[in-house]
């Protein structure tokens, strides 16, 4: 049996969040049900706490923290938020991403680029064709050429180039633009420099910590640095159809 209470705890303890009773009902139904089905069902109901928490968590991850989470965000007398909770720490869910520091349509077509490398194997077009060795067939002789000719043996793997030697198209990262949630609040982030662990491809519902951060004025957008930011994980089943691609091809529609 999972331990409500002590699971609660321990949430709030590990993310400073409080978990709403009605969610919290619904999730111990399906991991008590997934833990009857297991093969080892005879220990379910002597799991540690710890495995209790972190089996919730998963959940929680992947749930809308709407529907998940207490809100904790507060507003002043002009229904703005200029100070995160006293906590050390805000557990909010990523509802929107963009990079503000490239063009969208930029960014479209780096986005179907890599797609149809990865999904098709169509070579993007700054590269030339290949012809049906498999060789370059612009007929000049590249630093990738010749490393190739050198035998991969004495080069270590690299992700940034493919197994002709050619860059694959990447994701390019600009200025990250987000909006936050708590589930009933929302507001807006931008990062000052680029943080490593985000990406404009990130899926909406993703859960982050909030650590620090200051609201600029006029503006009102909260500033967040590497520090400042822990990106959590989740995709929430009911946001899974807002893909970079989908987001973008949308407000190209829109003209925005």
């Amino acid at each position: 049996m999972i331990d409500r209470a002590g699971v609660t705890a321990g949430i709030k303890r590990k993310y400073g969040v409080s978990i709403r009773p009605q969610w919290l009902e619904k999730c111990v139904e399906h991991v008590e049900a997934e833990l009857a089905n297991a093969s080892n069902a005879s220990d379910a109901h002597n799991l540690h706490l710890e495995v209790q928490t972190r089996l919730v968590i998963e959940q929680l991850l992947n749930s809308d923290i709407g529907e998940s989470c207490i809100p904790a965000l507060t507003v002043d007398n002009n229904n703005q938020v200029n100070r995160l909770p006293g906590t050390p720490y805000t557990f909010l869910q990523v509802q929107e991403i963009m990079d503000v520091g490239i063009s969208k349509h930029a960014m479209w077509e780096a986005v179907r680029e890599k797609e149809d490398f990865e999904q098709r194997g169509i070579r993007p077009s700054y590269l030339p064709a290949l012809d049906e060795d498999g060789d370059d067939s612009s007929g000049v002789f590249t630093a990738n050429t010749q490393a190739n000719t050198q035998g991969s043996a004495a080069h270590a793997p690299n992700d940034d180039v493919d197994a002709n030697g050619d860059r694959k198209p990447k994701i390019p990262h600009g200025m990250l633009k987000l909006v936050l949630t708590d589930g009933r609040t929302r507001i807006s982030a931008l990062e000052l420099t680029p943080i490593p662990q985000l990406n404009v491809g990130l899926p909406i519902g993703t859960k982050v910590l909030v650590k620090g951060g200051q609201f600029m004025q006029p503006t009102g957008l909260l500033s967040l640095d590497a520090d400042g930011i822990q990106l959590l994980g989740g995709a929430p089943a009911q946001y899974e159809q807002f893909t970079l691609r989908t987001r973008l091809e949308s407000s190209l529609r829109r003209g925005q």
